[in-house]
């Protein structure tokens, strides 16, 4: 554990981003609406249901003290639409909105306009299939918070992931100045959490590295390494190990993690908890300095 030289403290929605180690609670974000949650239906979900996962995850994050942000998401527009719209209305946190298709995700911001959610809203994501229409898109809305995701396909290391967020991302720039560009103020590095084998500790490594060079919070989704391990497939830790592989970005001083299905909000802030009251015990003491590695 260590001090980052000058890390960015965002404010999004009241909800605080970043800082050094121990300074501010880690985000956990959960999804909701995600492919073949239980709460789907042929009318469009299930109200209360996504009414109770919701108010479960504002809940742990109201008695363990780490704050929350809500990921809906969603593939056609109109659904998407109606899901953000459900979410404003039975929460006050920051929304992020994700789907596979980038017309669905203008769709959104358009929407996010229309009805005075701009500030809410953070974009999930500014990656390598950015485009001009979403560039512009996101220039022409009030949305100035996003993920940038730090996956770049052609060099996996650590080192890759700096080049490409510096300077060989999209439209032969960085991505963090292509998400600039479109207006994006309040940036959020997720370092692009891939399978064991390829590329997982890299991934986790790179928090570090990513906040010490850029200073912006930073994060990852440690969930989808866990749950792509073949292995675990059918084993009895499956479970375990998925809820406690959200402990290690904490661990290494991540701002932020997307911990999967929404679901599992009674039990991940739990042990997220557990996970930052260490951190801020090692950190005692060490706000005003910097650069020091324990």
């Amino acid at each position: 554990m260590f001090l980052y030289p000058d890390p960015k403290t965002l404010d999004i929605c009241g909800v605080k981003f970043g800082g050094q180690p121990g300074e501010n609670p880690p985000v956990l974000i959960g999804t909701i609406f995600y492919e073949k949650h239980k709460i789907l239906n042929e009318n469009g979900f299930d109200k209360k249901g996504a009414c109770d996962l919701i108010n479960k995850q504002v809940e742990m994050s109201d008695e363990t003290k780490i704050p929350s942000v809500v990921n809906v998401f969603g593939t056609d527009a109109d659904g998407f639409r109606k899901r953000i719209d459900f979410v404003a209305e039975h929460c006050k946190l920051p929304i992020m909105i994700d789907s596979p298709d980038y017309s669905v995700r203008i769709a959104a911001l358009k929407h996010a306009a229309d009805v005075g959610l701009c500030r809410r809203i953070i974009y999930n994501s500014v990656n390598l299939s950015v485009n001009k229409d979403e560039i512009e898109a996101l220039k022409n809305s009030s949305v100035d918070s996003a993920i940038v995701l730090a996956y770049n396909p052609t060099d996996s290391s650590f080192e890759g992931k700096i080049k490409f967020l510096e300077k060989d991302g999209a439209f032969g720039k960085g991505m963090l100045d292509v998400a600039k560009g479109a207006g994006i103020k309040n940036i959020l590095v997720d370092t692009a959490m891939t399978p064991l084998y390829h590329g997982a500790g890299i991934a986790l490594k790179s928090i570090v590295s990513c906040k010490s060079k850029f200073g912006y919070p930073t994060g990852c989704a440690t969930h989808n390494a866990a749950v792509s391990w073949p292995w675990l497939s059918g084993r009895a830790a499956r479970n375990v190990v998925d809820l406690s592989s959200n402990v290690m970005p904490v661990m290494l001083g991540a701002d932020f993690v997307l911990y999967g299905p929404i679901e599992y909000a009674d039990r991940v802030f739990d042990v997220v908890a557990f996970a930052e009251v260490a951190v801020e015990e090692a950190m005692d003491g060490m706000t005003n300095v910097k650069g020091i590695e324990l």
